[in-house]
C-alpha cells in the first residue's frame, strides 16, 4: 500500500515490537510496497532488521473473508501454517517470527493485526509477470516441492467463492443513476455500463468452470495462492523465497500453476521433476485465471462504491480496474 495508515504510527510499531516481540527498534520507516497489507522496516539498535506487516480486519475489499472475524481467523491460520511449512524444511518459505509468548500475530489496535518477519536483503519485480524463462523454471520447481508437502494441521481449505461477488452484482444492478462516493465512482459506473454483457458472461463462464472442476477427483495440495513474480524475493545469496502467504490454502494445484504456466517456455518438466508425472488440467487453469480477474474487478468496484479520496492507492486501483474491464 502506498498510503500510510493514519491509525498506526512508526512509534506505535516500535512500541509493539518491544512489548510483544522483545525487539528494540532504533528506527522504523514505512515501506510503500505491495497491495492490501501495510508494511514497515524496523532497524534494531544492535543490528538486526525486521519487516513488519499490518492488516486491517475489514472484509470490504479483502479476499480473506466476508466478516472481520473470518479475516482474523484466516490471517491467524495462514501465519501458523506458514510457520509449520518453514519448520518442516521448506526453505523457500519466509516465515513469521514468534513473539515473547510464542504468538505469531498480535491485534495491536482494535481491527488491526500485526505480524513480524525477518528482513532479507534482495529484490523483487514491480509486477507479477514471469518474464525470465530461467526464473519461471525455478519457481515451477519450487511449486512442485510445495505441492508434495504434508498439509499443515492449521491450513484452511480454499473455496470457489469470488470475493465481493455480491457487491459486484449489486453494482451491476445499480448502473442507471450516477455514483457519487468519490472521484472514481462515476468513472467506474460508466466503465461497468459499457462492459455489462462482458461481465455477466465472465460470471457465467466461471460458474460453468466451477461445476467442471468440482466434479473432478484430483487431490488438493498446499498452494501459496499468489506465486507471481512480485511475491518472490530473490535474496542476495541467489535463492528464491516466497513471501506474502496470507492466501495459503489447500486447493487444486492449478491455483498456483495458473501464475507460471502458459508462457513462451514449457516449465512442465521442471514442475514434474519435483511433483511427479502430473499435468495441469486446462479447465482448472482457466478457472483460476477467470477467478483472479473477477476477484480483482469485484474488489475494486466495492472500493469505489464506498467513500474514497483521490489517493495514490486509489489511482493504482483505478488503473488496475481498467486492465480487467474492457473500455
Amino acid at each position: 500500500m502506498r498510503d500510510e495508515p493514519g491509525e498506526i504510527s512508526c512509534d506505535l510499531v516500535a512500541e509493539m515490537l518491544s512489548k510483544h516481540w522483545g525487539f528494540r527498534a532504533g528506527e522504523v520507516v514505512y515501506a510503500p510496497v505491495g497491495f492490501g497489507s501495510h508494511h514497515w522496516i524496523a532497524s534494531g539498535v544492535d543490528g538486526p532488521r525486521w519487516f513488519v506487516t499490518a492488516d486491517r480486519l475489514d472484509p470490504r475489499g479483502s479476499w480473506l473473508g466476508s466478516t472481520a472475524a473470518q479475516v482474523k481467523d484466516a490471517i491467524e491460520a495462514a501465519v501458523q501454517a506458514t510457520k509449520e511449512l518453514a519448520d518442516s524444511g521448506c526453505e523457500f518459505v519466509v516465515a513469521p517470527l514468534p513473539g515473547r509468548t510464542g504468538r505469531l500475530v498480535r491485534e495491536v489496535l482494535p481491527g488491526w493485526m500485526l505480524v513480524v518477519l525477518p528482513y532479507l536483503q534482495g529484490w523483487s519485480t514491480p509486477d507479477g509477470a514471469w518474464d525470465d524463462p530461467e526464473e519461471r523454471e525455478q519457481i515451477a520447481g519450487i511449486l512442485g516441492r510445495l505441492h508434495t508437502v504434508t498439509p499443515p494441521k492449521t491450513l484452511q481449505r480454499w473455496d470457489f467463492a469470488v470475493p465481493a461477488r455480491e457487491a459486484l452484482l449489486s453494482a451491476l444492478a445499480d448502473l442507471g443513476r450516477p455514483w457519487s462516493s468519490g472521484p472514481y465512482a462515476e468513472p467506474t459506473r460508466l466503465r461497468l455500463t459499457g462492459a455489462l454483457d462482458y461481465l455477466h458472461g465472465r460470471l457465467a463462464q466461471y460458474d460453468e468452470l466451477v461445476r467442471e472442476v468440482e466434479a473432478s477427483d484430483d487431490p488438493w495440495v498446499v498452494t501459496h495462492g499468489e506465486p507471481h513474480s512480485a511475491n518472490v524475493l530473490r535474496t542476495n545469496d541467489g535463492r528464491m523465497r516466497l513471501i506474502d502467504w496470507d492466501t495459503v490454502r489447500l486447493a487444486p494445484r492449478e491455483r498456483d500453476l495458473s501464475a507460471v504456466f502458459g508462457g513462451p517456455t514449457d516449465v512442465l518438466p521442471a514442475y514434474q521433476a519435483e511433483a511427479g508425472p502430473i499435468s495441469p488440467r486446462a479447465a482448472a487453469l482457466e478457472l483460476f485465471q477467470v477467478w483472479w480477474s473477477l476477484a480483482e474487478i469485484a474488489t475494486y468496484v466495492q472500493l469505489f462504491r464506498r467513500s474514497h479520496t483521490d489517493s495514490q492507492d486509489s489511482r493504482e486501483s483505478w488503473q488496475d480496474l481498467t486492465t480487467y474491464v474492457p473500455g
